[in-house]
């Protein structure tokens, strides 16, 4: 027996409901996250970030001052002084939490930097959310979307990217909200969502301006060419004639007919074409709040509305922007140490269930296209295509929550396309496992490497892997700190917990990192601070851990209530023919 919740689509769920169950799912995946989280400021990039939203706080100006980091991280601007090459959005999005930070710093610096760390935790629940109410527009029943959203948020790149203090995570918040925003405005014909959509997708342009280059095709979203149908001539009857024996190739003109149909019937008169080609312009238009921001904020710092102090730090570091394209799309896709379907194997039921949707979501099928060539092909071409020094391959995460959309459209068919569907999620969810045990930096200085490394060898990630690594960097933890282990993290003098690890000072080549390396806890205790605070001073904690551990066992035990609430099937007993994961996720 099934829930009339079960099937039920989004448009037949109450809006209680719908936002009961979101609420329960955003509460939960937040609490994992933040439990899994390192606590600390994990690599010099937040660091940065940070210190621009300290100041532009306390100051009122975006200043990157911080003594240890402001020669490697900053360039010059007006009157001389510190800016960061980062866009505005990384640091503004951080200050609630910087603010909260403050009404407890104790020790100085050390709750603010512990409260900017959860950041992208707060993203990476919000995907969830938004990714579970995309799964109800595109009716996907209420148990299958639930699991899948947990899915999508515990077994791909998102759990470690929302568990860093990058802000990939971020950016693919915005890209997943800016899509659904579009769908809706097309769902729901309204031109107000379509605007709405595009201040959303705007937002990224404050982050990197390279995102310009898929706005375009999220704009996608909010069309209709479903409804602008055109009789097909004697000769195109022929022609499809010849393609019957190429399904894809059949599907392919089949899709170019209809957008060309659309766009004839918006031009000649008003209706459903028209109106979607104004959702589309409007969407486009409204990025462009986003983009003058960027601008003022170019010109607030270096007095040019063009200059944003990346091609002019890349020039005092003395590496090039630019790579070999062949060396990066293959670093992206199939090398052992940053290929996304290693790092995020699910990604490929995302490809598995592609051909579904789109049937079913042409649209939806023509962004994840459209978004991912662009995406990767501009990554492929920069000389940091890896986005060093990270785990995984970072730049690619805001496509991850776009190709879990497919994921409830898998048709599995026998036992051996099941176990093979269960194996990718299990190796997904053990790779997640692996991504959040050990400090990531470990891998690097073990290796003596410089910073540029990549720019030195752009096949490094042909011979080596962090992930291969990771292996036997978790089964080490077994055997405690090493001897040598003086000092928790690289700046002994401050004894702070909670920044950013730095390399080993000027003085110290990089081949000697490894044994700098072994005086510093940090690299050989485990990564989520519930374990690693456990052995600090309660007076040295930044956060009364007691309190926080039972806030978050709290907090989950509430978003699985509200689940549980709004979700009667899954309270009571599962019948004979229910009780398989499988079919849990919906395969027949």
């Amino acid at each position: 027996m099934t829930s009339s919740n079960e099937k039920a689509p989004a448009a037949e769920l109450s809006g209680r409901l719908k936002w009961r169950m979101a609420a329960g799912i955003f509460f939960t995946v937040l609490a994992i996250y933040v439990l899994t989280s390192p606590g600390r400021i994990d690599i010099i990039d937040g660091q940065a970030r940070y210190d621009v939203a300290y100041h532009w706080l306390l100051e009122g100006r975006p200043l990157l001052s911080d003594p240890l980091i402001k020669d490697s991280m900053s360039v010059k601007g007006r009157s001389g002084l510190n800016y960061s090459y980062y866009g505005p959005a990384g640091s503004v999005f951080a200050m609630p939490l910087l603010w909260l930070g403050f009404l407890h710093d104790d020790p100085p610096g050390e709750t603010s930097r512990f409260f900017f760390s959860l950041t992208s935790a707060v993203f990476g629940a919000l995907i969830a959310v938004v990714v579970f109410l995309f799964y109800l527009e595109l009716r996907v029943p209420l148990r299958k979307a639930l699991a899948w959203t947990m899915l999508g948020a515990f077994a791909t790149y998102i759990w470690p990217i929302s568990n860093s203090s990058f802000d990939n995570a971020q950016h693919a918040f915005f890209v997943i909200a800016a899509f659904y925003l579009g769908f809706m405005s097309a769902e729901r014909k309204s031109r107000l969502l379509a605007m709405t959509g595009g201040l959303t997708a705007g937002v990224l342009i404050l982050y990197q301006e390279y995102f310009l280059l898929i706005i375009p095709a999220l704009a996608i979203s909010t069309l209709n060419w479903r409804d602008a149908k055109e009789p097909a001539s004697g000769r195109e009857q022929a022609g499809g004639a010849e393609h019957r024996g190429n399904p894809q190739g059949r599907q392919l003109i089949h899709a170019a007919r209809t957008v060309l149909a659309w766009i004839r019937s918006a031009y000649q008169r008003p209706g459903v074409a028209r109106e979607s080609f104004l959702r589309f312009a409007l969407f486009l238009v409204s990025t462009s709040a986003g983009g003058i921001l960027s601008l003022a904020y170019n010109h607030l710092r270096f007095g040019s509305f063009l200059q944003n102090g990346k091609v002019v730090f890349a020039a005092q570091r003395g590496y090039p922007l630019l790579g070999n394209p062949v060396t990066g799309f293959l670093t992206l896709l199939v090398s052992p140490g940053k290929s996304i379907f290693l790092y995020s194997l699910p990604v490929i039921l995302g490809l598995w269930g592609f051909r579904a949707l789109w049937r079913l979501q042409p649209e939806i099928g023509a962004v994840l296209v459209g978004v991912t060539a662009i995406l990767v092909l501009f990554i492929s071409c920069i000389s940091f295509a890896g986005g060093d020094w990270c785990w995984g391959p970072r730049y690619l995460a805001p496509l991850i929550p776009c190709w879990a959309l497919p994921f409830p459209f898998v048709s599995v068919k026998g036992r051996l396309q099941r176990k093979l569907m269960l194996a990718i999620l299990a190796a997904g969810m053990l790779t997640q496992g692996l991504a959040l045990s050990v400090e990531n930096q470990r891998f690097f200085f073990e290796r003596g490497l410089n910073d540029f490394f990549w720019a030195e060898d752009p096949w490094y990630y042909f011979r080596h892997s962090a992930l291969y690594a990771r292996v036997g960097e978790a089964v080490s933890l077994k055997d405690g700190l090493p001897p040598s282990a003086r000092w928790f993290n690289s700046i002994p003098d401050a004894g702070w917990l909670t920044y950013t690890v730095l390399g080993p000072p000027k003085h110290i080549p990089r081949r000697q990192a490894p044994q700098w390396l072994t005086e510093r806890k940090v690299f050989y205790l485990p990564k989520p601070w519930p374990l690693w605070m456990w052995r600090i001073k309660p007076d040295l904690r930044p956060i009364n851990l007691e309190a926080w551990l039972g806030a978050l066992l709290g907090m989950a035990l509430l978003g699985l209530a509200l689940i549980l609430r709004s979700f009667p099937i899954i309270t009571t007993a599962p019948s004979p023919d229910e009780g398989v994961l499988a079919q849990r996720l919906g395969i027949d």
